[in-house]
């Protein structure tokens, strides 16, 4: 009998459950990276906002200049210092005020978002959090193609911006804390966190690309990223690593305790999650006591 090939013996060497965390770590992964991906545009499009002015002799020859030529048509975004109102002298506070705006929002909305999100399935939670910071994000660059000047657009555009994304950080750890529990902690959130890095190089590259020559796409790509990875996320994201049995448990409990219907049904598998989960450390205690007495303090 023919042997199977080397990559469908790596593939079964593996159970069926190592493949789903290792499937969700590389999603959750890939989600707060995009989050880290939306937020980098505004730090690399500054220059572009307010570009260094020439000095005062150099304007008034150069408009002795253009009085004795032919003038031509301006571009309606064009502007001799940058983009209005950046172009400004204050522009310093003007741009200063894009960030505290993003990060006083985000401070404020990360102790609401952690309250709702522990009310709130996190699938769902995430998945508004991520489409939500999709359609800002974007919604900073759309001022490039309908030439917007208002500073309080992009303003309220940072500050809905950071109230939506802190829906990202407390459910994706809170989805690896459910697959991955305590067992080396460490080693998993040290490599996991590197998202954060990857997220910033990618936006940072993507912005640069177009920062040049229509920076408004800088801030409509990463948006339209996000908004995709939010799509990913209500198909693909499983909260829990007890899932498979959650339905036939549902069942079983729904007959003995008839109440337990009435209880919305992200509640009850929570219930039924955890109950599991003391029914076999609780049998694993009784085998093998020292090794269950190990696994709590390591």
């Amino acid at each position: 009998m023919a042997q199977l090939p080397p990559g469908i013996r790596f593939i079964t060497s593996f159970s069926r459950d190592q493949w789903y965390r290792a499937f969700i770590f590389s999603l959750t992964f890939l989600l707060y990276a995009s989050f880290h991906l939306s937020r980098k545009p505004i730090s690399i499009v500054k220059g572009e906002l307010h570009k260094h002015c020439a000095s005062q002799v150099e304007l008034d020859s150069y408009k002795e200049y253009a009085a004795q030529i032919q003038p031509v048509k301006k571009p309606f975004n064009a502007s001799q210092c940058g983009w209005e109102p950046f172009d400004k002298s204050n522009y310093k506070q003007l741009l200063g005020a894009l960030d505290y705006s993003f990060l006083c929002a985000y401070a404020v909305g990360m102790y609401l978002s952690g309250l709702i999100g522990e009310r709130l399935p996190i699938r769902y939670y995430l998945t508004g959090g991520m489409l939500a910071s999709g359609l800002f994000t974007a919604m900073f660059g759309l001022g490039y193609f309908y030439n917007v000047h208002n500073l309080w657009f992009y303003i309220m555009a940072q500050i809905a911006n950071g109230l939506v994304q802190t829906t990202g950080w407390p459910s994706v750890v809170t989805c690896i804390g459910n697959w991955f529990g305590k067992g080396r902690r460490g080693l998993i959130m040290g490599v996991w966190n590197s998202h954060t890095s990857v997220g910033n190089i990618l936006g940072s590259l993507i912005a640069a690309y177009w920062v040049s020559t229509c920076w408004g796409l800088s801030f409509v790509v990463p948006g339209v990223i996000v908004a995709v990875m939010g799509v990913v996320c209500f198909l693909f994201l499983i909260e829990r690593e007890c899932f498979p049995g959650t339905q036939p448990w549902r069942a079983h409990m729904a007959q003995a305790v008839p109440k337990l219907s009435f209880f919305p049904e992200y509640l009850v598998e929570k219930s039924l999650c955890a109950f599991k989960e003391l029914i076999l450390a609780e049998s694993l205690r009784l085998k093998e006591p020292s090794k269950v007495i190990q696994s709590n303090f390591a």
